[in-house]
């Protein structure tokens, strides 16, 4: 029996496949229009979703438990705006893009939107 748990110990985690990331490199796209725009990178993964806050210099960790997720959406409630990822499809276009706009949720309007590349982690 112990041989057999052994075994099951050592192949087991072999054939596991853990949950794999998503990285979301966001441009604006006002940069369409000849202004050059910094791209923003985020990573989404099960436990949390992750920013480089350049104010603070440092990476932002939020749980993803306090995101909010539709069927095709999610949003990021920060301490000023909102940040919404969504999944559409340009008319057009086969293939959805995604899309990421920034809600200034105090004065009730939207400041940026964003087209984002997706690459798994």
């Amino acid at each position: 029996m112990k041989k057999i748990l052994t075994i099951i110990f050592i192949i087991y985690p072999s054939i596991v496949i853990a949950d794999q990331g998503i990285n979301f490199t966001c441009i604006n796209m006002l940069s369409n229009l000849g202004k050059i725009y910094k791209p923003i990178n985020y990573r989404l993964d099960v436990m949390s979703f992750e920013y480089f806050d350049e104010n603070q210099n440092k990476i932002i960790s939020i749980p993803t438990k306090n995101l909010d997720f539709g069927d095709d959406y999610f949003v990021v409630k920060l301490s000023d705006y909102e940040l919404g990822f969504q999944k559409i499809i340009f008319d057009g276009d086969d293939e959805p893009t995604i899309t990421m706009s920034k809600y200034d949720f105090i004065n009730s309007k939207f400041i940026d939107h964003y087209k984002c590349d997706i690459n798994k982690s």
